[in-house]
């Protein structure tokens, strides 16, 4: 049986590149396992710190123990890196008066296996290139929650879940389900800016 997971991580920045809102949510760059290995009908979660920079570059201090999660978001299609630079051209980072936006489709083929990496606000530079590209895929979902970090709401699992660095669970098991529907029966899809 090909058995599909939650994705559970911690952010430490939530600046709008990683994941990126603009549309439809993507991951095209950082966390290179997950998506390497993440299927179509997975899901990704991804959880405040105890710090996090957020869009104005500000440090948003989180309380560890309220488990606040940044966004929700089902994985419904899945595409090589070369693939989403053609195929989402408006993804690509734009600069206006000399500062990059927070597009995330940076990488774009020159052959098989070389890749030009491009400007972005994202921060991504030379250093961050080899990881990246070894994640091999783009992830996008247009079945995402996005509260962001300034907006993040808390989620009760149980009490001995704390969320790691990085984890996957089934998504028969309990916990996942209880993630999942504590933000599914809540909100609506979509760019989420207020609590309930």
């Amino acid at each position: 049986m090909d058995n599909k997971y939650l994705y559970c991580y911690i952010m430490t920045h939530d600046t709008g590149f990683a994941p990126n809102t603009d549309g439809i949510l993507t991951l095209a760059t950082c966390k290179p396992k997950i998506r390497k290995c993440a299927k179509i009908g997975s899901w990704i979660s991804g959880w405040a710190g105890v710090k996090v920079f957020t869009t104005e570059d500000k440090k948003k201090y989180v309380d560890w123990n309220a488990q606040k999660l940044i966004y929700l978001a089902e994985i419904t299609n899945k595409m090589s890196i070369a693939e989403y630079w053609y195929q989402y051209p408006k993804k690509r980072p734009n600069c206006i008066n000399g500062i990059y936006d927070m597009g995330d489709n940076i990488y774009e083929p020159i052959n098989d296996n070389e890749f030009e990496q491009h400007e972005n606000g994202g921060g991504h530079g030379p250093d961050n290139k080899s990881r990246d590209l070894s994640g091999i895929s783009v992830l996008l979902s247009t079945n995402f929650y996005y509260f962001g970090a300034e907006n993040a709401i808390p989620i009760y699992v149980d009490d001995s879940f704390v969320v790691p660095r990085c984890k996957k669970l089934i998504l028969d098991e309990e916990r996942a389900k209880r993630i999942i529907a504590q933000v599914v029966s809540n909100y609506n899809p979509g760019i989420i800016t207020h609590s309930i």
